[in-house]
């Protein structure tokens, strides 16, 4: 079976470190057979001005050359700007956009990445063709919740769980591998920890200095980055350095001779 291709564009400047965005979102790709993730070779954000309609912002994109060039089955644009109706997503036809707006100073932890996972495959389930999905509006821990209340997607993303009216509604539709490896993603046990040699989790942390069980997913401050150095030189160096720091300040106060 083909692989339905999905295409992500950045489409505002975000305030994360976009190469680790994608090493995470590719790996999805190692533990699924029904989506292939791709992030097109485009190296301007593709939305010319600030708007805050998703409806908008989609007629917009679907008449953008950038758009046209490219061959994929749904399309997926992230921005980090308010979207109207404080809404999370909009999806139209193949088309899903994405904010990353407030998520990180309100909502996290889950991190920045897992609540763009999480919204990601919400969006495909609902552009899906055979599934012509909406949202409930009732809070089920499902990865369908409509979420008025916004903080309650923190509860969806811990839980990575389709309720039973879904789930049936996915294999009826589908079948039972679609829906099984949906859910592999939306677990999220594919992440492991940072302990885990070669995980994402370690991966993410080794090659990018995102620790996903502990940074929200922002691009990190100065303060930030050299505490997290700190991390990665040996104890013994440490108490080294800072004991011969206070030996040279107690030698130039006077208390030692």
């Amino acid at each position: 079976m083909k692989r339905k291709k999905v295409s992500i564009f950045i489409g505002t400047k975000p305030g994360y470190d976009i190469l680790a965005l994608k090493y995470f979102i590719l790996s999805i790709n190692k533990i699924q057979s029904f989506y292939e993730f791709t992030f097109p070779d485009v190296h301007n954000y593709v939305l010319s001005k600030k708007e805050n309609d998703g409806e908008i912002i989609i007629n917009n994109f679907n008449n953008n050359p950038i758009k046209q060039s490219i061959n994929a089955d749904y399309y997926i644009i992230l921005i980090a700007s308010h979207l109207n109706k404080n809404y999370f997503s909009v999806s139209l036809g193949n088309i899903s956009v994405i904010t990353s707006y407030s998520w990180e100073k309100y909502f996290s932890p889950p991190s920045l990445f897992e609540y763009l996972l999480h919204s990601i495959i919400a969006c495909l389930l609902c552009m899906n063709e055979k599934l012509n999905f909406d949202y409930h509006t009732e809070t089920r821990g499902c990865l369908l919740d409509y979420t008025r209340l916004k903080s309650d997607d923190r509860v969806d993303i811990a839980m990575g769980y389709i309720c039973d009216e879904d789930k049936i509604f996915i294999i009826n539709n589908t079948d039972e591998g679609y829906y099984k490896e949906i859910l592999t993603i939306i677990d999220r046990s594919w992440i492991g920890s940072i302990s885990q040699l070669h995980s994402v989790a370690y991966n993410l942390k080794l090659y990018f200095r995102f620790d996903i069980e502990k940074d929200s997913g922002l691009n990190k401050s100065s303060y930030e980055k050299i505490r997290d150095s700190l991390y990665d030189v040996p104890k013994e160096l440490l108490l080294l350095v800072f004991g011969t720091i206070i030996t040279i300040l107690l030698v130039i106060l006077g208390f030692k001779n």
